[in-house]
């Protein structure tokens, strides 16, 4: 979906004044928002309440990674493949966050099309934009199509495109949640299991959590006394801690 599918002609105007106005374009995003600990973009402006979402691509920062792994920072002139994804999967995390929890979900995504006509260099001035299109349900999954474009604010135009399929759902320690909740006998195993796998993840990060509220232990004994304590579940399975 292009921008001027989704907006009207007037709006598309308003949209790219509001843009060139985001007084907070330039001010860095959290690594809980973004969901990685370098991020690269800006904080995210939403035009309106539209689906629709854009933010500032710091290239110094992104530049620091090198998917050839030969050097602190990528020798090339241009972006590699993997800088794309990189911007496209921060955007994809923080922007739709503004209108759901995202933390509580897993995405299955489908790389649909690539136009990389224009290679992107470290010298342009580059935004991410995202258009979010709801393709309602496909069995279990919420299908959604995610339009991505590449500006360089600098010319004002589009340089790339890219576009992904997505099949959301609700991350595995929600469903064994709502299935204690339902009685299912095997639930809580599960959950706990995957309790256990957790806590050794966290133990092998390069930045540990700081903030946890519970630690394995509490959690587990809360649950086989029969507690759900679901905000300790929430951040347990999150790898970041909170803004």
């Amino acid at each position: 979906m292009k921008v001027r599918e989704l907006l009207l002609e007037k709006e598309v105007e308003k949209y790219k004044q509001a843009w060139n106005s985001f007084s907070h374009k330039y001010d860095s995003i959290s690594e809980y928002e973004v969901h990685s600990g370098m991020p690269v973009i800006g904080q995210v402006f939403q035009f309106e309440d539209k689906p629709l979402f854009r933010a500032h691509v710091f290239q110094k920062r992104l530049r620091r990674f090198d998917p050839y792994f030969i050097s602190k920072k990528y020798v090339h002139p241009f972006w590699h493949a993997q800088h794309y994804f990189m911007v496209m999967e921060q955007l994809y995390h923080a922007g739709p966050n503004k209108i759901r929890d995202n933390s509580k979900l897993v995405g299955k995504d489908i790389p649909e099309s690539f136009d990389w006509k224009i290679p992107i260099f470290w010298r342009d001035n580059i935004s991410v934009e995202l258009i979010l299109d709801d393709l309602g349900k496909h069995g279990n999954y919420l299908k959604e199509k995610g339009d991505f474009a590449f500006y360089n604010d600098k010319k004002n135009i589009v340089v790339s495109k890219m576009s992904v399929i997505t099949y959301w759902q609700s991350r595995s320690y929600i469903r064994d949640i709502e299935g204690i909740k339902e009685g299912d006998s095997k639930a809580l195993e599960r959950l706990i299991r995957k309790i256990e796998h957790q806590a050794i993840c966290h133990r092998q990060m390069i930045k540990p959590r700081k903030t946890l509220i519970s630690s394995e232990t509490e959690l587990i004994e809360k649950l086989q006394s029969g507690e759900v304590p679901e905000q300790e579940l929430h951040d347990f399975f999150s790898f970041w801690d909170p803004k």
